[in-house]
């Protein structure tokens, strides 16, 4: 893609018209965003030289949305890959392996390459989340070349309950779905504060034209708690637990010498969190540490579908301790630095993985059939410890320059060095000029080095090999944006480029089978175009438009799964007297390169649209009423459904 692609969408950014802001509008819509996930120092939206995104409590709920999976793929930049059997979020054409997703900062305990995670982290705690697109090696480590995920919750400010029942089917009544959440908060009593919430959903079978399912369907249940207790107001310790167990099933087709095989797929897995933090402020100062604990669980058995024969099992268990600290601190009255570090002793054990490591064997008995198997397993354990460095100096009124270099090291891999360096120039008061410039590196994982396990991809139970033979990544990014304001509406243009050798990705060698490799070199660049437009006091619209160019330069072909183009829309109406509110939003994928078998693709393009209604009533209650998908879009190689369509109703205390 040549460079005076950008160069054609400047005239149009610097010339759209002015927008009077309305003395009606709702004043939190003027209000600055703060984030401090780009930095981990609290910066507005505007200065912060990376690409940055808020989701707040009010844009969830105007979705209708029940977990990450309803409300990611509204960002710029940020398309949900439907082509692998689950939704799996995908940051500038960057998979979910190099898109962190982080829980108030901390790492989670899943999946390695984290495809099924979406569906897995509820929203009713949640405060916002933040989306750092780009890379933030320098700050987060290895995993974060595609960008940051962040999901904030809530901390306890003003008592208040709230329940919300929701009821839903897709187009020919199949497909049902149950979802259940509460929130509880007790506000400020003394020095404590604590929030409870929880939530179940359920989901029945769908199935495509094939037999398979379009996704896992079954049961989650979501439990969260936090209690802050303040010290002072300005230093405060805060704990945090969390559990999220899911029960649900599968139907694929297993190929084998003798013919296909439809196949039923159970998983049965948990996740715990603990998490205790300290911070405190104070004058120029802020420090913050933290201790942490996530444990995942998984199991999996699998049955033959026509005569309910047992054919196999698998189960893993990953544990991630962690122990972080960091210091802010300003130095004159120009810089701001802070000083990090985190130590995580990772332990992984499953008999998916064929390390030679801690052999041990796992028994499983059917409880259907009685029959007994037993499976070799092995271990690996990991001791990750990193430290790192920012500045963040304001080299003039208009110039503020963010530097930082994070120093990774492990007991298995390579020790590495990440550099960023973030600029913002505030060429006028509704002017700005962003530049990025890292480097980044990516040792392989012990999941892409020794895996031998089953997985499900478009419907087919696959085996995933992994490969010890695999080399490190090495990437080299640049970004460069401009942004104008015309009173509360905003415009952003931005030109990113990611060169990266030895990219590690999935290859497909025959339709049972695959295993991971080394792409040589690859080049991800692309155009991303924003705009947030007041229309009047009770209506605003967002859109974003993003252009993807995702190369494998050894051989000039796309990497599959990414479309070329993607265009997302929402425009949002809010009546405050009569308690109204409306959201319709779409989602637009064109070209998307879908991975039909080995190293075969084919070009698919669609549309989704959504609409979510609610009108209060009375004090306490809301009726909502949602269509997702609502001309019926139907796929079944993207597990693309139909029409579904729900109706639920919210009491708030």
């Amino acid at each position: 893609m040549k460079k005076k692609t950008i160069l054609a969408f400047l005239p149009l950014l610097l010339s759209i018209p002015g927008v009077q802001a309305q003395e009606s509008l709702d004043e939190a819509f003027l209000l600055p965003e703060v984030v401090v996930t780009a930095t981990r120092t609290s910066r507005e939206v505007k200065a912060v030289p990376a690409a940055v995104e808020v989701i707040d409590k009010a844009d969830i709920e105007a979705r209708g949305a029940h977990t990450l999976k309803d409300i990611i793929g509204m960002a710029a930049g940020v398309s949900v890959m439907r082509s692998g059997g689950k939704n799996a979020v995908s940051i500038r054409g960057f998979d979910s392996r190099f898109s962190m997703i982080l829980i108030d900062g901390r790492r989670i305990a899943s999946e390695i390459d984290q495809n099924y995670e979406l569906e897995r982290i509820g929203l009713d705690n949640v405060e916002r989340i933040e989306i750092v697109r780009g890379p933030v090696n320098s700050l987060y480590g290895t995993d974060a070349l595609g960008g940051v995920v962040n999901i904030i919750t809530k901390s306890p400010v003003k008592q208040a309950f709230s329940l919300r029942l929701d009821h839903g089917a897709y187009s020919g009544n199949e497909g049902a779905r149950d979802n259940y959440h509460f929130s509880y908060d007790s506000g400020r009593i003394g020095r404590y504060g604590v929030t409870v919430s929880g939530a179940q959903l359920n989901n029945d079978k769908a199935l495509k034209d094939d037999g398979t399912t379009y996704a896992p369907f079954g049961k989650r249940n979501y439990f969260n708690t936090r209690v802050d207790y303040h010290v002072s107001e300005n230093e405060a310790f805060t704990f945090t637990a969390a559990y999220m167990s899911e029960d649900t099933r599968e139907q694929v087709v297993k190929e084998t010498p003798a013919g296909k095989i439809k196949t039923g797929v159970h998983d049965d897995n948990e996740r715990t969190e603990y998490a205790l933090s300290y911070s405190r402020r104070q004058d120029d100062t802020e420090v913050f540490w933290r201790a942490y604990l996530s444990d995942y669980v998984k199991h999996v058995d699998v049955h033959n579908l026509a005569n309910r024969n047992f054919m196999n099992f698998g189960k893993s268990h990953r544990t991630i301790p962690g122990f972080e600290g960091r210091l802010s601190k300003a130095y004159g009255d120009n810089h701001l630095l802070t000083f990090g570090g985190e130590y995580r002793p990772e332990k992984f054990r499953g008999t998916g993985v064929r390390t030679g490591k801690g052999i041990y064997t796992e028994t499983y008995r059917d409880p259907v059939s009685g029959e007994i198997k037993t499976l070799p397993g092995s271990k690996v354990d990991i001791n990750y410890s990193a430290l790192y460095l920012q500045d963040e100096w304001q080299t003039s009124p208009k110039l503020l320059m963010v530097t930082s270099l994070r120093y990774d090291d492990s007991n298995k891999f390579d020790s590495n060095l990440s550099p960023k360096l973030g600029l913002t120039y505030q060429a006028a008061d509704d002017l700005r000029l962003k530049l990025n410039i890292s480097k980044g590196f990516r040792s392989p994982t012990p999941n892409q080095l020794y895996i031998n396990s089953q997985v499900v991809r478009n419907g087919k139970a696959m085996t995933l090999i992994g490969n010890p033979r695999l080399d490190s990544e090495d990437s080299n990014s640049y970004e460069l944006s401009l942004e104008r304001d015309w009173g509360p509406a905003t415009g952003k243009l931005t030109y990113f480029t990611n060169k990266v050798s030895n990219m590690i990705a999935e290859d497909m060698v025959d339709n049972t089978t695959i295993q991971y490799k080394n792409i040589a070199k690859a080049t991800i660049q692309g155009v991303e175009a924003e705009v947030v437009y007041p229309l009047s006091p009770k209506m605003f619209w967002t859109a974003s438009y993003t252009y993807l160019d995702a190369v494998n330069d050894t051989d000039d072909s796309r990497l599959f799964n990414r479309a070329r183009h993607k265009i997302a829309s929402r425009l949002t109406y809010v009546k405050q007297s009569g308690g109204l509110r409306a959201n319709l939003w779409s989602e637009t994928y064109s070209n998307y390169l879908y991975e039909v078998s080995a190293g075969a693709g084919r070009n698919k393009s669609y549309t989704l649209w959504n609409l979510n209604l609610e009108k209060a009533i009375g004090d306490t209650g809301t009726i909502v009423v949602g269509i997702d998908n609502l001309l019926n879009k139907r796929d079944d190689d993207l597990a693309i459904q139909g029409a579904y369509i729900h109706t639920g109703y919210k009491v708030q205390l």
